[in-house]
């Protein structure tokens, strides 16, 4: 394998480094005191086996640092070793880490040369701590004397050695106290069970004894006649046994309670056993079998030994089965949103990969890169929790197209699933390689809710996605999307990352500031949630009611808007705190759009505070298709202004073809979040590139932020149903829903319906143009949609269902095979 020109800087380096400590350590090893040196004259042959040079070194190290000077060829070789294996790590270091070092390593020299100036011997004619350690002793030994100057210097070393290699004290004393612990435990444990193994000896000698002794009694006594009863009283008072302790089995372990306390982990433990009922038993056990003797028999009893007290019986901790249960009839919380011991904890171990591993695949992408001809060098490796990104300085000349193109070559000589190349960086001029990890590790929901990325972020609109390929938390505000498009394959992790963002957003908010509409065509995914105060109106299953929520969510768009512009407002936020002010002021604001219709109030109501409405749909496309062209209007009616009016669009679908996500509503939700597809045409359909085909599948995801053409790799947060039931339990044991029924009923008013569009409940005479389209068609003589728009100017659906109640009217045939309609009344019959 050759060598590129970083490369071989580094290996130069790593053999200077390593033949320069050999020479140095040779130097102190053959170091005579009758050579010529730095600090004395002789005319003697040198007698160092590396020579005069070699005699003038160890000379000056002995002089300066004494018995430390050994230390110097360990301290160069390592130095050297730390650039070969790990340059980026040196050349990321930062002046304040690395001043802490440069404190750290003086700290360390001076402490240890003056520790061993004060406490050992000299060492030929120099000083044991060598010039520095005498100059530190003598200046600290007036002042502390011998013990206060110990004390001292052995903080220094200590503080030193942290600072200059960040190893932690603690947890050696704690990892110190553990071996100490153990090897007390197994002490123990071996010197019970010798002691148990001789109990049982000596147990089994005195039942032998006993049964020989029995036997010699019996031959002396006289034994009635042999009958049933007989046999039955020999087999009630025959000689009681002494007792015998169960045996102990070779796994038992003493310092139970230790070990449970030792444990930094809380489990769940899955002994569902329970202790038996001796007395329950004892009475339960049959009278009848008892017999009394006919004559009374001499027998011979041996002693018993008396029964050991009953210990406690052990209750073991509930199991997670339990638990869950537990927290479903308990009752909630008195705090404002659930708790998040309702959600599963993360794991804590990390992801396994050692720093050796990364040098070495970097090393291996860099080989096979060149064998494309393709050279380049890797300098930054960002591990994640599933992917590992390497970052690549491409030589001059190279375009970034030509690694694009190998990125199923690299796969396959990798030995990976797939990789993925990131042919931008922002503000970096390198490009990635993302190439997935052997162990993968869950990424759990718990851990990013309670990261601070998401506790502290102000919008009540903030949903949980995953974590980023650094392991990072990844959280995102549904209010500056303003709308979100989810799109993957069957299995991808589609409907677990939806599930993951309405859970945090009950997590997040309370019903008085978030309300949903879910719209479920599976009536599976969403149907969980039936009952929590934030929907609404029921989960939706219908698609024909799904149209009239679509279609309420326009109409209450326009009411806030006609209320945002008589406050003069300009958002839902600037309304509401416009409202609160009021409010608190004692001068509570009067809904300017009042309009007493029936008589019955006495004046306008007050205002109060707007809550932000999210629309969940769980599978758009199946709702395309039974309700079609009307569903994608009233949509993109909604994603073009009800940003401002807070009323947000979550659609998730499984098919990301062009007829469903059409050009209308991409061009109106710019945000997008891809998970595993089948195809690179599907990956362009949903973020206009591709790169979510080489995904790996089980919430693996590319998010588009708002504003941005560079996805980002997000590792998507994984809830399971029993974390979702019991979220859903508490918020249904804290409120009940308050559903709005005009959502489902679909009586829109005029103000809401899209252009040429009538109400579905309207009679089938209603539309006030319907007189004037049956006068056109009679006098025509011909009939059909697109005349009849042109003619009254109205939309193609308001056309469509004029000519269909006219066909229900009789006054014109249904369609024929090449679709054109027949007249059946003749002209002047319209009179």
């Amino acid at each position: 394998m050759r060598l590129n020109g970083v490369q071989r800087l580094l290996e130069t380096g790593l053999i200077i480094s390593t033949f320069t400590a050999i020479f140095i350590l040779c130097a102190l090893i053959s170091f005579d005191p009758a050579d010529a040196a730095w600090s004395q004259t002789s005319f003697s042959e040198v007698r160092n086996i590396t020579g005069a040079a070699g005699a003038w070194i160890a000379d000056v190290l002995l002089l300066t640092f004494g018995w430390l000077a050994y230390l110097v060829p360990a301290a160069i070789q390592i130095f050297g070793y730390l650039l070969f294996k790990q340059p980026h790590r040196i050349l990321q270091l930062d002046y304040t880490t690395l001043a802490l070092r440069v404190i750290g390593f003086a700290l360390f020299i001076t402490s240890a040369t003056a520790i061993s100036s004060i406490n050992f011997d000299d060492i030929y004619n120099f000083s044991s701590g060598g010039v520095v350690g005498d100059v530190i002793e003598s200046a600290m030994m007036p002042a502390f004397n011998f013990t206060g100057t110990s004390i001292l210097l052995l903080c220094f070393f200590f503080a030193g050695l942290t600072l200059l290699t960040g190893v932690s004290w603690v947890d050696f004393v704690d990892y110190l106290g553990e071996l100490i612990v153990r090897f007390y435990r197994f002490s123990a444990s071996y010197a019970q069970g010798w002691m148990h193994r001789e109990r049982i000896a000596g147990n089994i000698d005195n039942d032998q004894m006993d049964a020989q002794f029995d036997d010699d009694i019996e031959e002396q006594i006289e034994i009635p006649e042999k009958n049933n009863k007989a046999d039955k009283q020999k087999a009630i008072n025959k000689p009681q046994t002494p007792f015998s302790e169960p045996p102990m089995s070779d796994d038992f372990m003493p310092f139970d309670e230790l070990d449970d306390i030792l444990d930094q982990e809380i489990g769940f433990s899955a002994i569902d056993d329970e202790p038996m009922d001796t007395e329950a038993a004892l009475n339960a056990l049959d009278q009848s079998q008892v017999v009394e003797p006919e004559k009374p028999v001499t027998t011979v009893v041996s002693p018993a030994r008396p029964m050991p007290k009953p210990k406690a019986a052990y209750q073991p901790p509930p199991t997670a089965k339990e638990k869950f249960e537990q927290l479903l009839t308990q009752e909630p919380p008195p705090g404002p949103l659930p708790s998040l011991d309702l959600l599963d904890r993360p794991d804590k171990a990390k992801n396994p990969i050692s720093q050796e591993e990364l040098d070495t695949v970097s090393r291996l992408v860099e080989t096979k890169l060149l064998d494309f001809n393709v050279q380049a060098t890797v300098v930054a490796v960002y591990p994640g929790p599933v992917v590992t990104r390497f970052e690549l300085d491409l030589a001059p000349g190279i375009k970034v197209s030509k690694i694009t193109g190998l990125a199923k070559d690299l796969a396959r000589s990798l030995s990976a699933i797939s990789v993925r190349v990131v042919e931008v960086i922002p503000g970096k001029t390198y490009v990635g390689i993302e190439l997935p990890n052997k162990h993968r590790e869950i990424v759990r929901l718990s851990e990013v809710i309670n990261a601070p990325k998401f506790e502290q972020n102000p919008s009540p609109l903030t949903m949980v996605l995953g974590k980023d390929i650094a392991g990072q938390p990844v959280c995102a505000d549904l209010g500056k999307m303003p709308h979100l498009l989810v799109a993957g394959t069957t299995g991808s992790g589609k409907s677990v990352g939806v599930n993951v963002m309405i859970v945090s957003l009950l997590y997040k908010s309370g019903p008085d500031d978030v309300r949903m509409i879910m719209i479920d065509p599976k009536m599976l995914e969403l149907s969980v949630y039936e009952g929590i105060p934030h929907l609404l109106c029921e989960v939706v299953t219908d698609m024909k009611e799904a149209a009239n929520a679509l279609r309420w969510c326009v109409g209450e768009m326009e009411r806030r808007y006609k209320l945002m512009s008589a406050l003069g407002v300009r958002n839902l936020k600037g309304y509401n705190q416009k409202v609160l002010e009021a409010n608190e002021a004692g001068y509570p604001i009067l809904d300017p759009l009042f309009k007493d219709t029936d008589g019955m109030k006495e004046g306008p109501d007050e205002l109060g505070k707007l809550p932000s409405i999210v629309v969940v749909i769980d599978e758009f496309a199946d709702m395309m298709m039974i309700v079609g062209k009307k569903v994608e209007e009233l949509i993109a009616r909604i994603a073009q202004k009800a940003r401002a009016a807070g009323i947000h669009l979550v659609l998730a679908t499984q098919r990301p073809s062009v007829d469903v996500i059409t050009g209308l509503i991409k061009a109106n939700i710019p945000t997008r979040m891809a998970f595993q597809v089948s195809s690179k045409i599907d990956s362009r359909t949903i973020l206009d590139q591709q790169g979510a085909e080489n995904l790996l599948g089980m919430g693996d995801m590319l998010y588009l932020p708002p504003g941005t053409s560079v996805p980002e790799r997000v590792h998507g947060a994984f809830v399971d149903d029993h974390e979702v039931h019991a979220v859903v339990n508490d918020w249904k044991a804290r409120a009940k829903p308050n559903y709005i029924d005009e959502i489902l009923n679909g009586d829109a008013s005029e103000d809401i319906l899209l252009p040429g569009e009538a109400s579905e409940n309207a009679d089938e005479e209603s539309d006030p143009l319907y007189d004037e389209a049956v006068s056109f068609v009679i006098e025509t003589g011909k009939v059909s949609v697109s005349s009849v728009q042109r003619k009254l100017r109205v939309g193609y659906n308001r056309a469509a269902r004029l000519v269909e109640q006219m066909e229900t009217s009789g006054i014109v045939s249904s369609p024929g095979h090449n679709g054109a309609r027949d007249v059946l009344v003749p002209n002047g019959a319209n009179s």
